[in-house]
Formats: C-alpha cells, structure tokens, sequence
C-alpha cells in the first residue's frame, strides 16, 4: 500500500484490497470485496520475446499432431525404455517364480535326506525372503507401465 496524492490509501490493483493493510469495507471508493474475490481471468503464458537459437519454435501443439498421425494411419514407435520396464518386469517375476519353486525342491530334498549346512539354511532363508519380493517388484515394475501409458491413450471416435 501506497499513500496517494490524493490523500487516501492506494492499494496493489494486482492483489485484492480486502486483504491489504488500510481495506475498510464501509468507506466509499472501496471495491465491493465480493467481486474482488472472485478468480482473475487466466493470462496468456506465452513467450514475450521471440523464439532465439538454433531450433525453431513448434509449428503445432502435441495433441494436433497425434491428431494428424491417427488420421494419416501412421504408426506410433514404441519408446524402447518401455520395452525395457516390460522385460524386467517379466525378469522380475520369472526369477522370483523360479526361487520360490527352487526353495522348495531344495527344502524337499534336505528333509528327504535328513541333512543339510548351515549354509543351506541362510540360502533358503534368503530365497524365502528375496522371491516373493521379486515377484512382487515385478507386478509393480508392469502396474507403473500402465500409468506411463495411460496419459497417451485416445478412445477413436466411433465409425
């Protein structure tokens, strides 16, 4: 807040009045605050200066050209990071799959033989413990590919 030459207390016009210091709603020449208060209408973001530097400025938004790429019948390359996500989350489970049968063939076959180190104990241990969670890394490792792609997908419009 300002002091004017007229005397009175100027306030910010970017910022509502009612809650800048000297707002009294009962003097006149004050805003109604109900229509201080509703939302400033949004403002354009685009550059104020033209685009410098060795790339040009894009020619048309993301959503025209997936438009002209559906309606040309081209098609879309698969990102190769999503490929990857999908191997290891394959890898995940296949390998947390594997464990869990292995621990337990090894489990069968050291009680059928009555023996077994102590070694055997803390590999089986680590197997019980690592396999279900590897199993479970790749369920979630697949489920997050799914919010990857969920952004990009478009229903067609029905023919």
């Amino acid at each position: 807040m300002t002091e004017s030459s007229g005397g009175g207390p100027r306030f910010d016009p970017r910022f509502n009045p009612a809650f800048q210091p000297g707002y009294d709603p009962n003097v006149d020449g004050h805003p109604d605050s109900r229509e201080q208060l509703r939302a400033p209408e949004p403002r354009s973001h685009e550059p104020e200066a033209p685009h410098v530097g060795v790339f040009p400025p894009p020619k048309a938004s993301p959503e025209i050209r997936d438009v002209e790429l559906a309606e040309s019948g081209a098609s879309r390359r698969i990102n190769p990071f999503l490929i990857a996500i999908w191997a290891l989350s394959v890898l995940f489970v296949a390998a947390g799959l594997y464990l869990l049968r292995y621990m337990g063939e090894r489990l069968d076959t050291l009680n059928a033989t009555g023996g077994g180190g102590s070694a055997d104990y803390y590999v089986l241990n680590s197997y019980a413990t690592g396999a279900p969670l590897l199993v479970v890394l790749g369920l979630a490792t697949a489920t997050g590919s799914l919010f990857l792609l969920a952004p990009r997908y478009r229903r067609r419009a029905p023919e």
